[in-house]
This record gives structure tokens, sequence and C-alpha cells, in this order.
């Protein structure tokens, strides 16, 4: 297992930094979503300013989508709204990918709770957080630019999560 590890370690990480340096080709339609998302380079303020941003609107939305469970739809066995701190509990757990939980997601969480709220935070806070150290990564080869928050982030969910799912749902 070590040496699989390894060995698709060494494609793995030539082919992320590839993608994070904007030195791949693309289809036309995901280059020009990604032109729009760039708002030009970024300073190391700037770009955390904007990873704080987007972290507050994923918050308030997944609290909001939580404690709005019991109205919205994909609702079938009618589950309740779970006490607020543990929707803010849930929340920064999983916004900060720690998944530390004390409640059974099946239980406690209706289909469209799941799917908006689970789904997602688990590809964006794993995307904040390779974004966050590949800023790092830049910052430390004394880069120019730290790069675009935004175009980082498109980056990681459309060229590497995204792909690895798919591949990994044909292995599976």
């Amino acid at each position: 297992m070590l040496v699989v590890t390894v060995l698709l370690a060494i494609p793995l990480s030539r082919y992320m930094t590839r993608i994070m340096d904007g030195k791949y080709r693309v289809p036309a339609v995901l280059r020009w979503f990604e032109d729009r998302l760039n708002s030009g380079p970024q300073n190391w303020k700037q770009y955390t300013l904007s990873l704080l941003i987007f972290n507050t609107v994923l918050f308030v939305f997944g609290f909001v989508v939580l404690a709005l469970q019991p109205w919205m739809p994909l609702n079938p066995q009618h589950k309740g709204m779970l006490s607020p701190t543990t929707i803010f509990h849930t929340v920064v757990s999983f916004m900060t990918n720690t998944d530390v939980q004390h409640y059974s997601g099946d239980v406690h969480f209706s289909n469209f709770s799941q799917v908006f709220f689970g789904f997602t935070m688990f590809f964006l806070s794993a995307s904040i957080g390779f974004c966050a150290l590949t800023m790092i990564i830049r910052a430390l080869r004394s880069d120019s630019s730290v790069g675009n928050f935004f175009v980082d982030m498109w980056r990681v969910v459309v060229y590497m999560f995204l792909p690895a799912c798919l591949i990994l749902a044909i292995l599976f």
C-alpha cells in the first residue's frame, strides 16, 4: 500500500502543480468560465480577504440550509430542525474540514440537507484548504502574486476534485 501511494503521489503532484500554476489545456468552455472569475492577481491580504468572505458566505448558506430543513423539499421523512447550537457546531466543523459529528447524518438530515449542505461542504471545505495551502506555497516561493482565490477554487473543484470523483465513481 505504501509503494502504491508513493507511485501515485509523483504523477498526481505534478498534475496538481500544473493545474494550480495554470500550465494546462482545458476546453474553451471551461476556460471561458475561468476567465470570468479572474479579477487579476491578488496579494496575500486580498487573497485572505476573499477566502474569509467566501467562508462567511458558505457559513451563512450552510446555517440557513440546516435551519430551514423542515420546510425545504426532499424531506419525505419530515425531519425537524436541529438545535441552533448543533447547527452552528455542524457548519463550523464542516467548514474547517474536521467533520466532528455528534449526530447521525442520515437520521438527522433530510435528503435536501445532505445534498445541498453535506456534499457541498465536503467539496468546498477541502478546496478552501487546498487554496490556502497553495497561497502559502506561492508566498514561500516568492512569487510576485499569490494568485487569485476564485480562480484557484475553480481549478481545484473543476480540474481536480470532479475528475477524481468521476474516476473513482467509475472504479467503484
